[in-house]
């Protein structure tokens, strides 16, 4: 089980965690379990990785746009990507298994989103003309990354484009979906979600900053949420996810994100 940087073994019997791994033990776990990265196998991963510099990055740190031309592969952490196209902006919070760049690799004349850290952020770092030549020689890197440009399609249709929903429960599926993608480890619930400001909220949800804190005040009248700076932790992910009229999760307290 992956919580930010540590990854713990997780028995789903009895929903006890192990202790975490460390140094180059965690780093080769966090590629082995990348949900982009296992579509490869064994070998082909370590092939494909060997060499690859893997970068911290800190919060408002930027990976991409005007940096340059870079793919990152999020091994953890959390990342806010803008798009532009003419006056229109749109928002997404990845985490662990995003391909930043995935859409240019295939298209050059596509303009680079922004992406910016919103907390500690591990990535795999590979230049975009290198990542290019691999996919032109090698089928399963470029079916690995249809796979995540098709994921990307599917949640923007059931995590962000919810607008028939109270900005409550737009809010509670969100934070689902950043809790299986961008949990880091929590002591009284086991994960949390560290990083989003209420702005970024917002503008992922494509709300105003004032919609998102009377969503967060009803969020925290029903018990759903306790809020600390830039942090937000969950009693009951179960009654969460609910509320929010998503799948349930299985495991509530140590943070499977197996679903049901």
């Amino acid at each position: 089980m992956v919580l930010g940087t540590s990854v713990y073994a997780f028995d789903q019997e009895t929903g006890r965690v192990g202790h975490g791994l460390s140094g180059s033990r965690a780093l080769r776990a966090l590629i082995d379990l990348n949900p982009f990265l296992s579509e490869f196998s064994r070998a082909a991963r370590h092939e494909f990785t060997n060499g690859l510099a893997a970068r911290t990055s800190g919060r408002n740190d930027q990976l991409r746009g005007s940096v340059g031309a870079t793919v990152h592969i999020v091994l953890s952490g959390c990342v806010y990507e803008e798009s532009s196209y003419g006056e229109h902006t749109t928002v997404r919070i990845h985490g662990t298994g995003a391909v930043l760049g995935a859409a240019e690799i295939f298209n050059p004349d596509l303009h680079a989103p922004t992406a910016r850290c919103l907390n500690s952020t591990l990535t795999l770092a590979i230049p975009m003309t290198r990542m290019r030549a691999l996919v032109e020689h090698n089928a399963i890197i470029a079916t690995a990354l249809g796979k995540v440009l098709a994921d990307q399609l599917v949640t923007g249709e059931r995590v962000y484009s919810r607008r028939s929903l109270l900005p409550e429960q737009r809010l509670a599926g969100l934070f689902v979906h950043l809790l299986d993608r961008c949990a880091v480890p929590c002591i009284r619930y086991g994960r949390m979600i560290e990083g989003p400001s209420q702005t970024d909220l917002a503008d992922a949800l494509s709300v105003s900053r004032a919609t998102v804190e009377h969503a967060l005040k009803a969020l925290r009248d029903l018990g759903l949420v306790a809020t600390g700076y830039r942090q937000y932790r969950f009693p009951d992910e179960r009654e969460l996810a609910s509320f929010g009229k998503v799948r349930t999760l299985s495991q509530t307290v140590t943070g499977s994100t197996e679903v049901q």
